[in-house]
């Protein structure tokens, strides 16, 4: 099963070399779940019973009637006063002792990425982690690249009875199916990509803010045409930046090229080969690249120098993602920053909200300057 538990760190199965498998029996602790009393089964199916009674008449699941009941929902919105409004009408109140034998909570939230080695996957983890450890809970995550693979980390995560789940889809990964089926007990928070359930929250990039931030930039250093180097062409985030990029160089009276501007894999190769066309056959040419990623960005300043073009005197240079390489590269990379701190932050903040609540939040980037854009024309 490729679920890895994370706490301070990454801990593998002892019987195992691949750090795709990990021993989840041990850190589930099945042994101890099962270990029941007859006594405390007829107080939880009593208790189920009255608990049952309160989720219909608030019209709630029965996870948001145990948070608000017992204080692990401190929202105070028409949700809590329906539930406790509905607990006080029927008489109802929470059984401490038997919530202890029988509790549900497992202190654990999944994640589900497409891959630890993409940028925004690795320092939304790097920034996951500690805030997850502070608060006394665990990690337990999923590892999918293709719909298959994530629908079956969901379903690993959700039969070990995670409080939350965290899903980044794949490319081309529609897992609306699976998020509805698991929206009404489960909450659930997509990061990225087109929403796949109404049912479930979101947490998303504003991308009309990053492309805006980007090309003002540039319009301020005085450049007059940009190019483009896109993402892979179906994918949701790689075209609504790629609309975005039109609509704010038309707004700042930009000049662009059809045959300047493509959709592509975000690596170094693409940039560097983009870039060597780009730059070494056409008279006309522009003054500025924005790239979908640093390592396009990278690719293209390796490609600029070997032409003998410097960045950022003949050609200003923008990547995205902030991620190390920026920091790395010669000059320094200027690049858009997603706002990590924050989408964790709302991506726990909404899970602790409950299912019975979904909200989409967007949230504004935030572009790094360096080096590579300055320069005044």
């Amino acid at each position: 099963m490729a679920v890895l538990f994370l706490n301070t760190r990454l801990r593998y199965g002892s019987n195992s070399n691949n750090p795709s498998f990990s021993s989840i029996s041990n850190i589930c602790g099945e042994e101890s779940m099962a270990r029941t009393t007859d006594n405390a089964s007829a107080s939880a199916t009593s208790a189920n019973s009255s608990i049952t009674n309160v989720a219909a008449l608030a019209n709630v699941s029965i996870a948001t009637v145990s948070r608000v009941l017992s204080g692990k929902r401190t929202k105070d919105d028409d949700i809590a006063r329906r539930v406790r409004a509905a607990a006080a009408h029927l008489n109802y109140s929470v059984n401490y002792a038997a919530s202890a034998l029988r509790s549900t909570v497992t202190n654990t939230i999944g994640l589900v990425i497409p891959t630890a080695n993409d940028p925004f996957c690795a320092q939304l983890l790097d920034e996951i982690e500690p805030v997850i450890d502070v608060d006394s809970q665990q990690l337990l995550l999923g590892i999918g690249g293709d719909q298959a693979t994530q629908i079956q980390r969901i379903e690993s995560l959700v039969d070990r009875h995670v409080d939350g789940l965290i899903v980044l889809p794949a490319w081309e990964a529609y897992l609306s199916a699976e998020l509805e089926h698991y929206a009404s007990t489960l909450p659930i928070v997509q990061v990225g990509g087109r929403q796949c359930s109404f049912r479930t929250s979101m947490v998303s990039v504003d991308e009309n803010a990053a492309m805006e931030i980007v090309i003002g930039h540039l319009a301020e250093r005085g450049i007059a045409s940009v190019a483009y180097m896109a993402g892979k062409e179906i994918s949701f985030e790689s075209a609504e930046l790629f609309t975005m990029f039109h609509t704010q160089m038309r707004a700042h009276h930009l000049a662009t090229e059809t045959e300047w501007n493509k959709f592509g894999d975000r690596s170094v190769q693409r940039g560097f080969d983009c870039a060597m066309r780009l730059f070494s056959e056409p008279l006309v040419q522009p003054e500025a690249v924005v790239c979908a990623d640093d390592a396009i960005a990278f690719g293209v300043m390796v490609a600029l120098h070997s032409l003998g073009l410097r960045v950022p005197e003949d050609v200003l240079v923008v990547g995205y993602n902030d991620s190390p390489i920026a920091r790395t590269t010669m000059p320094p990379l200027t690049s858009v920053r997603p706002p990590f701190k924050q989408i964790v932050s709302e991506a726990l903040r909404l899970l602790n909200d409950g299912p019975d609540s979904p909200a989409h939040i967007s949230l504004a980037p935030q572009l790094i300057v360096r080096e590579s854009t300055n320069y005044q024309r």
